[in-house]
């Protein structure tokens, strides 16, 4: 198994997932404040092709969210914001941090297996995942992110296609 070194492994990968969808979300929801359930769902197939339910207060949380221009990551309202995501219906860690790249890719990054995998060795498991593991996730990735001088929105993008081409199937 193949860990990212910050020393040692370059992150330069051509990223591909799904171009055309992927600019598409990029473009509607990167800081929008008009996101509705239809928007969750188109980020939600585009993820993970699954049925999600999401009630009006978490979408007015995402729209505010949307719409604040300094967010913190460790906020109370980042913290309400992501664990109203995480107890809708089909929406876990994985999908509830798509969710928030898609509306701000330059504080929240993907959680993903082969990214979680790149950065500590291990596959990462439902039980894996909590509010904490998310944000030092998230933190680490902010840390790769200022020491190579590269944008947080390429990080989780960039360990993805580390993994894969390094450590093979899941």
């Amino acid at each position: 198994m193949k860990i990212f070194d910050i020393e040692r492994d370059k992150l330069a990968f051509n990223f591909e997932y799904n171009t055309e969808e992927t600019d598409t979300l990029h473009r509607m929801l990167n800081g929008a404040s008009n996101i509705g359930v239809d928007d969750l769902r188109r980020v939600s197939l585009w993820k993970s092709n699954r049925i999600l339910s999401v009630d009006d207060k978490t979408l007015t949380a995402l729209n505010n969210l949307g719409a604040q221009e300094n967010v913190e990551l460790e906020s109370p309202f980042v913290k309400e914001v992501i664990e109203r995501l995480v107890l809708s219906q089909g929406i876990g860690f994985p999908l509830a941090s798509t969710i928030l790249k898609f509306i701000n890719p330059d504080v929240f990054p993907i959680i993903d297996v082969r990214a979680y995998r790149a950065l500590t060795g291990k596959k990462p498991y439902y039980s894996t995942y909590s509010y904490d593991s998310y944000i030092k996730y998230a933190q680490d990735l902010t840390e790769i992110a200022k020491t190579l001088h590269l944008p947080l929105r390429d990080i989780d993008e960039q360990l993805y296609c580390f993994d894969k081409a390094n450590n093979g199937k899941i």
